[in-house]
């Protein structure tokens, strides 16, 4: 199951491949089409919300909410392996590394930069699209008053990208997490707080709005940003998180047995995965694409404890691989 979440409504994927939606409907945006079947993901904008289906197709209803400069989704888009919402346009990656973006146009965000090519996954904000390349590098293209298109220079070994509504934000292979634009690392006035000093060990980052939810490898959440209507409170207890979606002023965390994606670059000779000593009985499984259709693969681990923490030493592959912990 997998969650995405838009200004005032939220959408859920089933394991099923069925949707189910809630919120705000004034435009239709959780009235899920009829028949609706075999999704693999699901992508929620200001008042619309997107999903891909299993045959590389694309399925969207809501309204974009505005009534001039929008691009009509493209006729007969196929081939596409996941897609991105953001405030009134929709990015989609097709299965040749090549980005398709429609909706409203009005800063030249859905104006993908001629060439663009190798990409593995996208990120749309309020008015501006984030890219991240095989090579583990960052393009952004659209609004870009607040700095939200300005990749930081050398920025690298970047394995996901977020866009807020002025902001970016880029997970690292290392676990630290990179912001840039408005509210990137979060003011300390006007109900702002500030990226945590020193967050680490983060396998997943959704930001929308002006506040921001990391996802760290122990299934605990931390959440920085505007918190005017307590939007960055984690709930106390809050554990074994497997998933977190962002919406306008709340977010949305799903708790379950498989803990997050731990992904890699080929860069070294072993890899030291760590989580708290409470998960025992889970084995680590790996798969070197998270396109769908994903295909996981046990792998051949020892755990130690100490500290309060398992841990276990994997050998580096000659290829990038992504990692979980699941319980049998």
């Amino acid at each position: 199951m997998s969650v995405a979440a838009g200004s005032s409504h939220s959408v859920a994927l089933k394991s099923d491949g069925t949707v189910i939606a809630w919120g705000d409907n004034s435009v239709g945006q959780t009235t899920v089409p009829a028949g609706l079947s075999n999704v693999v993901s699901v992508a929620a904008g200001d008042a619309f919300s997107v999903v891909l289906k299993s045959d590389g197709t694309v399925v969207a209803w809501g309204s974009f909410g505005l009534n001039y400069d929008i691009t009509p989704m493209p006729a007969g888009l196929s081939n596409v392996v996941s897609v991105a919402a953001g405030g009134y346009h929709s990015v989609a990656l097709k299965s040749d590394g090549t980005v398709v973006a429609w909706g409203v146009d009005s800063y030249g965000e859905t104006d993908v930069p001629a060439g663009l090519s190798n990409v593995v996954s996208v990120a749309a904000g309020g008015s501006h699209s984030v890219a991240l390349k095989s090579d583990g590098t960052v393009v952004a293209w659209g609004f870009y008053y607040n700095g939200e298109t300005n990749v930081p220079v050398g920025l690298s070994n970047v394995v996901s990208v977020a866009a807020g509504d002025a902001f970016s934000a880029a997970l690292k292979s290392d676990g630290t997490v990179v912001g840039w634009g408005y509210y990137a690392h979060g003011q300390t006035t006007y109900g702002i707080t500030p990226m945590p000093a020193g967050l680490s060990s983060v396998v997943s980052v959704a930001v929308r709005g002006s506040h921001s939810v990391a996802l760290k490898s122990d299934g605990t959440v931390v959440a920085w940003g505007d918190n005017y209507h307590g939007e960055t409170n984690v709930p106390a207890r809050l554990r074994n998180v497997v998933s977190v979606a962002v919406g306008g002023n709340f977010f949305v965390a799903v708790v379950g047995s498989a803990l997050p994606v731990i992904s890699n670059f080929p860069n070294g000779s072993s890899l030291n995965l760590k989580w708290f000593a409470a998960l025992k009985g889970y084995r680590v499984q790996s798969t070197t694409s998270l396109l769908p259709p994903v295909t996981w693969g046990n792998e051949s681990a020892t755990f130690q404890t100490n500290y309060g923490q398992i841990s276990t030493t994997l050998p580096m592959s000659g290829s990038r691989k992504f990692y979980r912990l699941i319980k049998p």
